[in-house]
């Protein structure tokens, strides 16, 4: 394929480049074309994994300091302490 660019649009791709946000055009392209809006309803099966994984990883240890409770042990109380 081949494209073609403004002026402006190489200045643009160079300085991102020299500023060192990307590596190479293609690189540009890669990241510009990520970017791209998605049709409403699209499900990005990979993102949804990635963002599973790191909330899993985010979760491991964590405890409320409230009575030295876990998160789950304090939804599996909420129904005994609401009577």
């Amino acid at each position: 394929m081949t494209i073609t660019l403004t002026s402006d649009q190489e200045r643009a791709i160079e300085g991102a480049i020299r500023a060192g946000l990307v590596r190479s055009v293609d690189e540009f392209i890669e990241t510009a074309v990520k970017e791209l809006p998605r049709p409403q309803g699209t499900f990005n099966a990979e993102a949804a994994r990635l963002a599973g994984a790191r909330i899993r990883e985010l979760r491991k240890g964590v405890r409320l300091e409230r009575g030295g409770m876990s998160c789950q042990g304090k939804v599996e109380m909420s129904p005994i302490l609401a009577k």
